[in-house]
C-alpha cells in the first residue's frame, strides 16, 4: 500500500500514482501524435479514458464486494475492487478509446500501436513506484528492471520508429512481454533468503519489518485478561483504531469478514481500540454491538500499548507470522482483498 504519512494524517498515494501513469501514457502519445502531424483529441481522449477508469475500479467494489459498501458506504472513498477491478476497468477504458478512435476515422493498426504506447507509458510510471516503496532488495531489483524494460520500449515507440507495421508491432510486444515475464515471474530466491537471514540468531524485539512484535496484555471489552503471546503459533492481525475515525469505521466490515473466513484457523485479529483517545468506554461497546463484531477487541485505557507501538495515524495494522515477527506495517484502512493476499503471501 503506497502511503506517506503527514503527522497523524495519512495520504494514500495509490490513485495519485494512477493518475501518474495515465499521464505519462497522454505526454507520450501526444508527442508522438506531434511528430507525425496527428490531431492532438485522440491525446484527450485518454485523459477523459483516464476519468472513467479511476470510476470504474472505485466503483467495481459494488460488484466484487457489495456488503462491505453497503455496510458502510465511507468504503468508496477508501477502498476499490483491487486487482479485478483493475482489469476491469481496463478493459472499459480501453474500449472508451478503441470506439472513440475509430469514430474519429483512425486505422486498427493506429490504435494497436496507441493502446501499446500507452500500456508502456503506464508501465514505466508504474514499476518506477514499485521500485520506489519495495521493502526488499529482491523486490526492487525486480521491479528496477521491469521499469528499465517499459522505458525501453516507450522511448523506441516515441522516437525510433517512425511508421507502424503489424510485424513491427508484434514483435515489439513479444520481445517487452518476454523481458517483463522473465524478470517479474521467476523466482531468484532473494526473498527466501532475506527472510531466512531475518530469522537467524538472536531475535529483536522491536517494531520494524523482521523484528519480534513486543508483547503486551490489556483486558478485552468483556473484561477477560488477554494478551499478544496468547496467540502464539498463528498469524496475528494487529489493528489500532477508534470508534470515531472515519477509515477506521470503514475497515471493520472487511475486519469482520476475514474473521468469519479466517477466525477458526491458523489466523487471528487482535483488535485494539485506542480507549484512551475514545469519550468513554460504553461508546465502544455501542459501536461493537451496532457493527456486530464477533473478534475479540482489547482495551488500551491508558493508551500505553499505543504508544509503545508508536501509533500515530489511525488505523494502523500490524502483520505477524506464526512467530510473531512482523512481516507488514500498514498505515491507514485496509480491505479484505489487501489482507487476504498478506496472510496467503506469509503463510506461504
Amino acid at each position: 500500500m503506497y502511503t506517506v504519512q503527514i503527522g497523524s494524517f495519512v495520504l494514500n498515494l495509490e490513485i495519485v500514482i494512477y493518475l501518474l501513469c495515465g499521464m505519462a501514457g497522454a505526454a507520450g502519445l501526444s508527442l508522438r501524435l506531434k511528430r507525425e502531424g496527428g490531431s492532438a483529441s485522440a491525446a484527450a481522449e485518454v485523459i477523459n479514458a483516464l476519468i472513467v477508469w479511476v470510476a470504474v475500479w472505485k466503483l467495481s467494489l459494488i460488484a466484487f464486494d457489495p456488503a462491505a459498501v453497503f455496510a458502510d458506504l465511507r468504503s468508496l472513498i477508501y477502498f476499490s475492487g483491487g486487482i479485478a477491478g483493475g482489469w476491469a476497468a481496463t478493459a472499459v477504458a480501453c474500449g472508451y478509446l478503441v470506439i472513440r478512435w475509430r469514430r474519429a476515422g483512425a486505422a486498427w493498426l493506429a490504435i494497436a500501436g496507441r493502446l501499446l504506447l500507452l500500456l508502456s507509458g503506464w508501465m514505466t510510471v508504474w514499476f518506477c513506484a514499485k521500485f520506489v516503496f519495495a521493502d526488499q532488495s529482491a523486490e526492487a531489483w525486480k521491479m528496477g528492471l521491469a521499469a528499465l524494460i517499459s522505458a525501453m520500449v516507450f522511448g523506441y515507440q516515441l522516437f525510433v520508429t517512425r511508421s507502424l507495421e503489424w510485424r513491427q508491432l508484434a514483435a515489439v510486444s513479444a520481445v517487452a512481454a518476454a523481458g517483463l515475464a522473465a524478470v517479474l515471474f521467476v523466482d531468484y530466491g532473494g526473498d527466501g533468503l532475506e527472510r531466512a537471514g531475518a530469522g537467524a540468531g538472536s531475535v529483536v524485539i522491536g517494531l520494524k519489518e523482521g523484528q519480534q512484535a513486543p508483547d503486551f496484555k490489556l483486558s478485552t471489552i468483556e473484561g477477560k485478561e488477554s494478551s499478544l503471546s496468547d496467540y502464539s503459533g498463528k498469524i496475528v492481525i494487529v489493528n489500532f483504531w477508534a470508534s470515531w475515525c472515519p477509515p477506521c469505521k470503514a475497515e471493520m466490515p472487511h475486519m469482520e469478514k476475514l474473521h468469519a473466513k479466517y477466525g477458526g484457523r491458523d489466523v487471528a485479529i487482535v483488535s485494539v481500540n485506542m480507549t484512551a483517545t475514545e469519550k468513554s468506554g460504553k461508546s465502544v461497546s455501542s459501536f461493537v454491538q451496532k457493527h456486530g463484531l464477533t473478534f475479540p477487541v482489547m482495551m488500551d485505557e491508558n493508551g500505553a500499548v499505543m504508544e509503545q507501538y508508536r501509533v500515530r495515524s489511525y488505523p494502523t495494522t500490524f502483520l505477524l507470522d506464526n512467530e510473531g515477527i512482523i512481516r507488514e506495517r500498514i498505515l491507514g484502512a485496509v480491505d479484505f482483498a489487501m489482507m487476504e493476499k498478506m496472510i496467503k503471501k506469509t503463510a506461504a
